[in-house]
């Protein structure tokens, strides 16, 4: 329209435009700093400062290709929290490393839904999925959890400034609009594969030259050399594992060769219930933690379809997958939530080892690879029951179970949803989160409410949990 009015080429006027906006980045790139900076005119310099506005020229395309790399390492670091830093909400708009960072202080440190938008749009121009990803799966998540506030606490989630905003409200619409539609599309995928039977077999504790000679602690052994290989190659300020270099290691080759032992291992040395309870658990968190190992997975197991159904451990003569630890033993051959019916026929030779009844607690003690399930823990027989106890309350007083007295709601994992069956009805979950419940104002508005409070679940995160 100026070209029109100044009878002007368009084209011409595109290449002024392009050329000139080149120029003013160039000029507000800080080469000393690698960071985009705004510009002091009068003083003709640079003015420093440690907030999220540097990355932005992301969301504008208006970063090289180098620059947009170097970006990014900041972005993803504990600067500004990383992928799967755990503490964190991404991205504060201050840099987390700072003296003066405070989580809860307007432009020192809180997660705003519009920033946060505009930089996942731009990650995702330059080809950053896993973090743009990332950063949509907390956009989701901080309104869910604690309403549509106009800013957030970037380590606890409280909201703060004005309530009911419509910026949050608008994005985080757009947001689940867009998450939903694709994650229901790839369930109803998963979904269809399992129903018809396809399936990848990855036996994962098979090595021909080591022969197996069980010791008494093969349990315990397990998971004290998931311990040492955690000690090693986890980074813990950036939330990330080094893959590579464990797979290549001391450490992971011994705690292949302790896998390996449970192919001489007879499953009738487990007599009671404890023991087989404790055993079990302990070897599916095992399984599921080598498997992201050995399949290579760097941020959600989703990357490897049907991941549980998919990874092996022999045993004697049997070869079992997570899913069949699960379901079969560990639920005691319950239907699975993707299925029609469950696991295990009647003939089917693993049936002798499930459970004869199902105990709900385990579901806070299995870790599934996630961020929104069970930290990791080692089981023991002698005192399994006092274990499930703990574990429970510390799921059910956890960000995983919210209580919003002033909605007159109680906000619930999806782990709820998916084993309604092994929970039961509205009142019986209510009934056993009562048990487990720490006693303060919202407990006892929950129990004061229950019949007339509302359930809705939160978001599960899939990201890796480390």
């Amino acid at each position: 329209e100026i070209g029109k009015v100044l009878g002007a080429d368009i084209s011409e006027i595109e290449e002024w435009v392009n050329q000139t906006s080149k120029a003013i980045f160039e000029r507000l790139w800080c080469q000393g700093c690698e960071k985009f900076e705004s510009f002091d005119l009068i003083a003709n310099a640079p003015i420093h400062t440690s907030t999220v506005a540097s990355f932005m020229p992301l969301f504008a395309g208006a970063a090289s290709k180098s620059q947009a790399e170097i970006l990014y390492n900041r972005i993803n670091s504990v600067s500004f929290c990383a992928l799967h830093q755990g503490n964190c909400f991404t991205v504060p708009n201050y840099d987390m490393t700072r003296e003066d960072f405070d989580s809860r202080n307007y432009w020192r440190g809180p997660v705003w839904i519009n920033i946060n938008w505009m930089l996942s749009q731009g990650l995702k121009g330059y080809g950053y999925n896993k973090k743009a990803d990332a950063i949509k799966t907390d956009m989701i998540q901080l309104p869910i959890r604690f309403g549509f506030y106009e800013y957030f606490d970037s380590h606890n989630g409280q909201g703060y400034g004005s309530s009911n905003f419509s910026w949050t409200t608008a994005l985080f619409l757009e947001l689940v609009h867009e998450y939903y539609h694709k994650d229901a599309y790839r369930f109803r995928s998963f979904r269809l594969r399992n129903i018809v039977g396809v399936k990848e077999k990855t036996v994962l504790n098979q090595r021909p030259e080591i022969l197996p000679s069980p010791s008494r602690n093969l349990a315990s052994d397990l998971m004290a050399a998931i311990g040492d290989l955690k000690d090693k190659f986890y980074d813990l300020n950036r939330g990330l594992v080094n893959y590579d270099v464990m797979k290549r290691s001391a450490e992971y080759e011994s705690y292949q060769e302790i896998a390996v032992q449970l192919q001489g291992f007879d499953l009738n040395e487990l007599s009671s219930s404890s023991e087989k309870k404790a055993f079990w658990i302990n070897l599916y968190n095992t399984i599921v933690v080598h498997g992201i190992v050995e399949l290579g997975i760097t941020s959600t197991v989703k990357e490897v379809s049907n991941f549980f159904g998919r990874i092996y451990y022999q045993i004697s003569e049997f070869t079992i997958s997570a899913e069949e630890i699960e379901h079969g033993i560990l639920r005691a051959n319950a239907r699975p939530p993707n299925r029609i019916f469950p696991l295990f026929k009647k003939n089917d030779p693993l049936h002798q080892f499930s459970l004869e009844t199902m105990d709900p607690r385990i579901h806070f003690a299995l870790v599934c690879g996630s961020r929104s399930c069970a930290p990791i823990r080692f089981y023991e027989a002698n005192c399994i029951d006092d274990q499930l106890d703990i574990a429970a309350s510390d799921f059910i007083n956890s960000s995983e179970v919210l209580i919003l007295p002033e909605k007159n709601k109680i906000f619930l994992s999806q782990i709820f949803n998916w084993y309604k069956r092994d929970f039961g009805k509205k009142e019986d979950i209510f009934l056993f989160l009562l048990k487990y419940i720490k006693e303060d104002e919202r407990s006892e508005y929950f129990k004061e409410n229950m019949d007339t409070i509302r359930v809705e679940y939160l978001f599960y995160d899939w990201n890796l949990n480390h």
